[in-house]
């Protein structure tokens, strides 16, 4: 699963009701005077402040952005990942303990499932009682995630250069299969749209273009970023071209999709429970 970082509201931090013709990004003093970062789903927006209300400055070079979350002004609750191309929030329930995310079979090894459990019960997920239909097992066989339980999004803007970080942990009780080891079978991809149109909202058409974003390090599975927060993309420069009608004008999408290639049937029995939590540094 991915979840944002969720930390309480900090006091001191100004709440309005911001103009109808300009965004939060356009209209706060302290985003504007000092920068700050905004991660959103379509709907609930959280800030992630360059300027330190607790002791009055700013953050340093490689320091952890302010959260300020749980913010009023746009949407109500807590700012979930959606799946991806949609505003459909990608993890409104999790498995329970004897539950799995879909997965399904790929026959030919083209990295896509061929053939899927039949979900008896229709919980959405993996559990005794699903069904799958007799397959021949060849060199080609592959373990994949359906669809819709891989692939992940959220949306960013900025008036400030950053880095966003990813962490990997485990959940649970330990055993066999919930392991560092075995996160390292569960691959990591990610990447940026700059634009598009998710479920009716339009977003990036006053976001900066050229190359104001860069992909870092050599992560490919969830064990790189294991124990950690790992920086994953370098942000250059505000990703806010100018002031707009909507945060969605101002935004990108991140991307991510973790895929079970690696996870093998042959190592038997048990469960890996794991969660991939985001943040934001000061660059």
């Amino acid at each position: 699963m991915g979840t944002l970082k969720s930390l309480t509201v900090l006091s001191g931090a100004l709440i309005f009701v911001a103009p109808a013709s300009a965004t939060f990004l356009d209209s706060d003093f302290y985003c504007r005077t000092y920068g700050c970062v905004i991660i959103h789903d379509g709907i609930s927006f959280d800030v992630y402040d360059n300027f330190n209300f607790a002791t009055g400055g700013t953050v340093a070079v490689g320091g952890r952005l302010i959260p300020w979350t749980g913010n009023p002004i746009e949407g109500t609750g807590e700012v979930q990942p959606v799946i991806t191309g949609s505003l459909t929030e990608g993890f409104n329930a999790v498995p329970l303990e004897d539950q799995s995310v879909n997965l399904g079979i790929d026959a030919d090894g083209d990295g896509f499932a061929d053939s899927f459990a039949f979900d008896a019960n229709g919980s959405g997920f993996l559990d005794a009682g699903d069904q799958m239909n007799a397959f021949n097992i060849s060199a080609a066989t592959d373990l994949v995630a359906a669809t819709t339980s891989a692939q992940r999004s959220f949306f960013l803007s900025s008036r400030t250069d950053f880095y966003l970080t990813a962490q990997s942990s485990l959940l649970g009780i330990p055993d066999d299969l919930n392991t560092p080891d075995t996160l390292s079978r569960v691959s990591f991809n990610y990447s940026i749209t700059r634009r598009g149109n998710d479920d009716g909202m339009a977003f990036g058409s006053d976001v900066r273009n050229g190359n104001q974003f860069r992909v870092l390090g050599s992560v490919d599975d969830l064990g790189d970023i294991y124990g950690r927060p790992v920086e994953i993309v370098e942000f250059r420069q505000a990703i806010r071209r100018r002031n707009a009608d909507t945060l969605a004008d101002q935004s990108i999408r991140f991307d991510y999709v973790y895929g079970f290639e690696d996870y093998d049937l042959s190592l038997g029995d048990g469960h890996l429970e794991y969660e991939i939590e985001f943040d934001v540094y000061n660059r």
